[in-house]
């Protein structure tokens, strides 16, 4: 089967070009592992990165990136034409749309189009971003998602949304994140916090990823403040972008370690006494499953989480490590009984192999669409 994957190319902060990184690049490699010839295209809406193969031309699975530059029209005009003459020439069956609305309802124009059937890879509820905001995009959204083929979603909550609010057509499929469990492993704690420059003989809670008062980490900061100031000598490590929302407050007890690379997330995690993941009830967590809880959970480390979506039942038998989303006192009291009696979610954590061999599945249930 020939897959031609349409994406932005910088997604979740990560390049899929230069850094090969996430669920978008792991299944376009998954899917040539189970058989398939994948190609992808890219398009890189900060238009300052030049047109890129990852591989060499005969690469299974093969990337090209376009930027939007010399301008925003013309690179878009550019990037349309390329496209059209993949499709023309290479006559794929499939075609795999991600990353947001706009790549959703390209796909479904084009795969009406040229006569082939249209799959849409839901990574994150992608009407909470941004670009979602014009107006009748959402409707030009939905109407894509109720045509296409088949839909692979990263959350069963998610999948529960398009059925109730979006009225697909096609069963959603949950195929949630996964990670390489080669990385992601139980590491001597010391040992990880030397490497990372932290204190090593006191307790330490962590929280990696987007540091940003739209994912709740206010509550972080005041839970830590009032486990401080009533004498708890508990640390708190950070690392990942700091939003314009935020800002990480003076203390000894914290201790903001950068943007790690995503190799050292491992080293990161493995530091940890508790590690924090926390959310606000709106309508980007209510439906994304947090890839870090899968690490932490891989690093057998116990973890305090914002009971919004799916994350809430994973954790249900450690209903200590639950917060109401933004409720600092709760998270407090979760940070402290996680650190005197520790418990671990039991989860069986998924790799990408498994994942991209359910993507396959669902692509291999098709029909081939009949020529216009």
């Amino acid at each position: 089967m020939k897959i031609l994957i349409l994406s932005k190319r910088i997604y979740t902060n990560k390049d899929l070009v230069a850094d090969r990184y996430g669920r978008v690049y792991e299944f376009s490699r998954e899917l040539a592992r189970c058989g398939h010839q994948v190609r992808g295209v890219a398009l890189d809406y900060r238009r300052g990165m030049h047109d890129e193969w990852t591989d060499a031309e005969d690469a299974n699975p093969r990337w090209l990136a376009y930027p939007l530059s010399p301008g925003p029209v013309r690179g878009l005009r550019r990037y349309y034409r390329e496209v059209r003459a993949l499709l023309k020439a290479w006559q794929p069956d499939v075609l795999l749309s991600v990353s947001d609305v706009y790549h959703v309802i390209l796909g479904d124009w084009l795969a009406r189009k040229y006569a082939v059937n249209h799959v849409v890879d839901l990574y994150d509820n992608y009407e909470s971003f941004g670009a979602a905001r014009l107006p009748g995009v959402i409707g030009r959204y939905r109407k894509a998602l109720r045509r296409a083929g088949g839909i692979s979603c990263v959350s069963a909550s998610l999948g529960n949304y398009l059925r109730e609010q979006v009225g697909t057509h096609s069963e959603p499929r949950v195929i949630h994140n996964a990670l390489d469990k080669d990385n992601f492993h139980p590491m001597d704690r010391d040992e990880c916090r030397r490497r990372l420059g932290l204190p090593v003989s006191c307790r330490i809670a962590g929280l990696g990823g987007s540091i940003s008062e739209y994912r709740g980490v206010n509550a972080v900061f005041r839970a830590h403040r009032s486990l401080i100031e009533s004498g708890r000598e508990i640390h708190l490590a950070l690392a990942g972008a700091v939003a314009a929302d935020a800002e990480i407050p003076e203390s000894p007890f914290i201790h903001y370690l950068g943007e790690l690379d995503y190799a050292d997330m491992p080293y990161f995690y493995n530091a940890l006494d508790v590690g924090i993941i926390t959310n606000k009830d709106n309508p980007f967590s209510r439906y994304c499953f947090p890839q870090k809880f899968f690490e932490l959970c891989a690093c057998a480390r116990p973890v305090v989480v914002a009971a919004v979506g799916d994350v809430s039942e994973y954790i249900s038998p450690c209903e200590q490590g639950l917060f109401p989303p933004g409720d600092s006192h709760r998270l407090a009291l979760a940070l402290e009984k996680q650190l005197e009696s520790p418990c671990l979610a039991q989860v069986t954590v998924p790799d990408w192999a498994e994942q991209g061999a359910r993507l396959a599945g669902l692509l291999e249930t098709l029909e081939p669409v009949p020529a216009l």
